[in-house]
């Protein structure tokens, strides 16, 4: 039995374990996949890439350990996608770029375990793929969602002045575990890290309530909450002191902890805008923490550094100012960091 073989019975026999919804008329097994759309709704499509060595550890003894939590997050993190536009999860696609050591019965099953194991979590369904070698493992997922006819999908460009700012969930767990992985309190947290859960059901839920902006969080607050605020054309206040914190982060030093959180990454917890008036649909969806942190500002006229030049070079700062005790953190007032912290968050091409 060759790989693709291999691949082909063991996808097979997981997809089997799941009864396919009415509306996928074919899945695995041909050419391309098959749906019939209820009428009226609207298709919500996204792609992730993970590779190794970027997105998890090129330690190949890691990656034979991690098999089912990375079969998990690569579902997790399209789910997520999907969420925070409001739509509900539906199908996907995966293609996977395999290296022949990975090509063998523990790790492939370990793997499909994981990844139908999140199928099964946030009731969506895998309907086809591709297969390649490769040197590396790179895992590329392609999840489809719904919107009702009735549902209005959430963008990035809806804030408004006066709108309230919230979050889901904690944040700066994942971060902490990816940067002290060998810790105790790393450990504990590393749950966060491998097998976040997206918030599904909240961000349906959001659509039917109003929310005018969202994002889920993957690349750290601070940057993802400035792509809500360049695409609305506003500023942010957010306060630090309101940050959601879990308890075993809450006990970590306060300028490492509020970095962990404010541009760490790997959260996929929603940040979305509710109007002032209305209040979260909280409590009632699962049991999951949602905690208001600022609110949406006038965007602000800032000076250029160079007043040599003739050209009006004055920039509109659409990005979140913080807030630490009531008082605004600053490069000349940085508390409560010593110095003026890098908030740019994780960035791809970075060296």
């Amino acid at each position: 039995m060759n790989e693709f073989e291999l691949i082909e019975r063991i996808f097979s026999q997981m997809q089997a374990s799941q009864s396919l919804s009415n509306d996928i008329e074919k899945g695995i097994g041909d050419d391309a996949a098959v749906t019939n759309w209820p009428a009226g709704s609207r298709l919500v499509s996204c792609i992730d890439t993970l590779v190794q060595g970027r997105h998890f550890s090129a330690d190949w003894a890691e990656v034979d350990e991690l098999a089912f939590a990375i079969g998990y997050k690569a579902v997790a993190v399209n789910v997520s996608d999907i969420a925070a536009m409001g739509a509900t999860p539906h199908s996907l696609l995966l293609a996977l770029a395999l290296p022949e050591r990975l090509a063998n019965e523990s790790w492939l099953t370990a793997f499909a375990k994981g990844l139908f194991h999140a199928c099964q979590l946030f009731d969506v369904t895998l309907i086809g793929g591709d297969t390649t070698r490769s040197d590396s493992l790179v895992l590329s997922v392609s999840a489809q969602g719904l919107l009702a006819a009735d549902t209005p999908a959430i963008y990035r460009s809806g804030a408004n002045v006066g709108d309230k700012v919230y979050v889901s969930g904690t944040l700066g767990d994942a971060a902490y575990a990816l940067q002290r992985p060998q810790s105790s309190r790393g450990i504990e947290l590393s749950h966060r890290l491998h097998m976040p859960t997206p918030r599904t059901t909240l961000g349906a839920a959001l659509a039917k309530t109003g929310a005018t902006a969202m994002i889920d969080i993957s690349d750290g607050l601070y940057q993802d909450l400035s792509h809500i605020c360049e695409q609305s054309n506003v500023g942010m206040h957010i306060n630090l002191e309101q940050l959601p914190t879990s308890k075993p982060l809450a006990s970590v030093d306060l300028s490492e902890r509020l970095l962990c959180q404010l541009s760490g990454g790997d959260d996929y917890e929603l940040a979305f805008t509710l109007p002032a008036h209305i209040e979260p649909p909280a409590t009632s969806i699962s049991n999951i923490l949602v905690t208001c942190i600022g609110e949406v500002v006038p965007s602000v006229n800032e000076p250029a550094a160079d007043k040599g030049t003739s050209e009006n070079l004055d920039t509109i700062k659409r990005q979140p100012t913080l807030f630490y005790q009531n008082q605004p953190v600053t490069p000349m007032h940085p508390a409560p960091f010593a110095t003026w912290p890098n908030l740019t968050g994780y960035q791809h091409f970075a060296g």
